[in-house]
């Protein structure tokens, strides 16, 4: 995942919503979102090489995604896959701020990251070199570097996303948001500047939506890519959040 813009608790009309994109290799194999048959409560992508997800969200309404984060030097083999972060959460019970320390402490274990994990409470961060810390009510917005690094087409998206959270037709307005594909200028490059990625080999595979309302409903919507960057179809779910209170999530 290249992009992950977050608007959380920036309208009381509606507390979540999440535009992202997923940028892999076109080769690697992939299974469209669903709800997992081997964790019912999960639904999400899945990278059927190392099993783990990029994005996803639960029953409860506790969402999670990760995005890879450039390497200091040279590629390192990690034990862990990045998707296990995203997984392991989704699978779980823990709060977001529990999670995030958690992982904050074992974070070299998985090849460098960024993640960000949301329940009914808060919303947290947490890299490999950064720490796990809460982020307030508002926009914001991650890609494949430290979260203090402004690419444009980071703060493009978080400034976009501000100004659509409130709007009628949304799902068709973070698409079109995914979709631009910008030209490089200014000394940056096509992944600094572009949200959606498009090259033959290594580009967004996937753009995927979630909006969740002040009564529980989300909707959740996967848009899939081939190489050539022509949309493949998409998927779509909605299903009513189970009340914070129930959902046996532990601080």
């Amino acid at each position: 995942m290249c992009l992950i813009a977050v608007a959380w608790r920036a309208s009381p009309r509606r507390p979540l919503v999440v535009a992202a994109n997923r940028d892999e290799a076109h080769a690697r194999p992939t299974a469209p979102a669903g709800w997992w048959q081997d964790a019912p409560d999960v639904l999400a992508g899945r990278d059927l090489s190392a099993g783990g997800t990029w994005l996803g969200i639960d029953r409860r309404g506790r969402f999670a995604a990760v995005t890879n984060l450039a390497p200091h030097g040279a590629r390192v083999a990690a034990p862990r896959s990045r998707g296990a972060l995203v997984a392991g959460f989704l699978r779980g019970r823990e709060s977001a701020a529990r999670y995030a320390r958690r992982i904050g402490q074992d974070a070299d274990a998985y090849g460098p990251f960024n993640l960000l994990v949301a329940d009914h409470d808060a919303l947290w961060f947490v890299g490999t070199r950064s720490p796990a810390h809460p982020l307030g009510p508002g926009v914001h917005a991650v890609s494949n570097v430290e979260p203090d690094v402004d690419w444009p087409k980071v703060t493009a998206a978080r400034e976009r996303l501000r100004e659509l959270v409130d709007r009628n037709g949304i799902d068709r307005a973070l698409f079109a948001l995914l979709a631009e594909r910008r030209v490089p200028a200014n000394g940056y490059d096509a992944r600094q500047v572009s949200p959606f990625a498009l090259d033959p080999v290594w580009g967004t595979r996937s753009s995927t939506i979630v909006v969740a309302n002040a009564e529980g409903r989300v909707r959740f919507v996967e848009r899939s890519f081939d190489p050539l960057g022509v949309p493949t179809g998409d998927v779509r779910f909605e299903f009513t959040a189970q009340a914070a209170d129930t959902a046996g999530v532990r601080p």
